[in-house]
């Protein structure tokens, strides 16, 4: 039997542009994801920031753009960071939602 994921929503390989922002080093990386959901998303980067760090990230697809606030759940150089969003604006979150929903789609 297989143990049960913890997360709330699948991930999907959609590769997105991201710029995130350490909120209070103001340090900046730009990575692409590795996978995206609804509630997060996980970056590739050797560069991680540590768990608990609060940030803001700012995704491209195509010409599209949104902005969200999260925290880094994990960070290890040997498979990149795991964020959690915390604060999605509503318009956000109906892009991201297309961005997820344009996988199903058949070509």
């Amino acid at each position: 039997m297989e143990p049960r994921s913890t997360r709330r929503a699948l991930r999907h390989s959609l590769i997105v542009d991201v710029e995130i922002v350490d909120l209070e080093s103001g340090i900046q990386l730009r990575e692409p994801s590795k996978d995206l959901s609804v509630y997060g998303c996980g970056l590739s980067t050797a560069t991680p920031f540590p768990a608990g760090t609060k940030v803001r990230l700012k995704m491209t697809y195509g010409l599209e753009k949104i902005t969200v606030f999260g925290k880094v759940i994990y960070g290890r150089p040997d498979i990149g960071m795991g964020i959690v969003f915390t604060t999605v604006e509503m318009e956000d979150q109906r892009l991201l939602e297309d961005w997820i929903a344009k996988l199903a789609m058949p070509e």
